[in-house]
């Protein structure tokens, strides 16, 4: 329901904001990491956002492994809170 840019060729950029919806989520992945957010609008950025709107998702570190969570789990975790959380602020307008 998103759309994907590539803006350099280590990135890429997930944009979801549903119509007729004020908040959304961006994803962005890096390398080997990534950045959820909680956006108001498609042009939205953040400087420093607190922990509500941005979260930065790590490969699982040894113990993780061990207990079978891969980074797509983690990364389908962190989108799924944002999304409750562009969700919540959505319905407050």
């Amino acid at each position: 329901e998103g759309t994907w840019t590539r803006p350099t060729d280590k990135m890429a950029v997930y944009t979801e904001v549903l119509p007729n919806c004020r908040w959304g989520i961006r994803v962005t992945l890096f390398a080997d990491t990534a950045r959820v957010e909680a956006i108001e609008g498609p042009k939205c950025t953040w400087y420093k956002p607190p922990r509500e709107l941005s979260i930065d998702v790590h490969p699982p570190n040894l113990w993780e492994r061990l207990r079978g969570i891969t980074f797509e789990t983690k990364l389908a975790a962190a989108v799924e809170e944002k999304r409750a959380y562009a969700r919540a602020k959505n319905e407050q307008l």
